[in-house]
């Protein structure tokens, strides 16, 4: 399976418009399938290495801390899954009891 890469960026002061269009201009609009996907406005996922280095080095020259982190989609088996949504269902059905509200 593909690598992917997360490219975080932090600016300690808000950055110009212009970081952004840059971006937009030379990676193109984000989407799952382009070169880049904004998770969140300064965190993105890459397809590739060379997207990521570009997209990071370009943070850096408007002034960002930049971290980059390759990623491999492991999955959850069912087992996991199942387990994960017991835990949500009994931490809330404590937090409910604990209020006064049983459900």
């Amino acid at each position: 399976m593909k690598k992917k890469y997360l490219v975080a960026w932090d600016f300690p002061k808000k950055p110009s418009g212009t970081f952004y269009r840059v971006m937009r201009d030379e990676f193109g609009a984000s989407h799952p399938r382009g070169e880049y996907e904004l998770i969140q406005h300064s965190v993105a996922l890459c397809p590739d290495d060379f997207t990521a280095n570009r997209l990071a080095a370009l943070a850096e020259y408007f002034g960002a801390r930049v971290e980059c982190f390759a990623v491999e989609r492991t999955g959850a088996n069912a087992n996991d899954r199942k387990e994960a949504r017991a835990f949500v269902e009994r931490v809330l059905r404590q937090r409910l009891h604990r209020r006064g509200r049983r459900k």
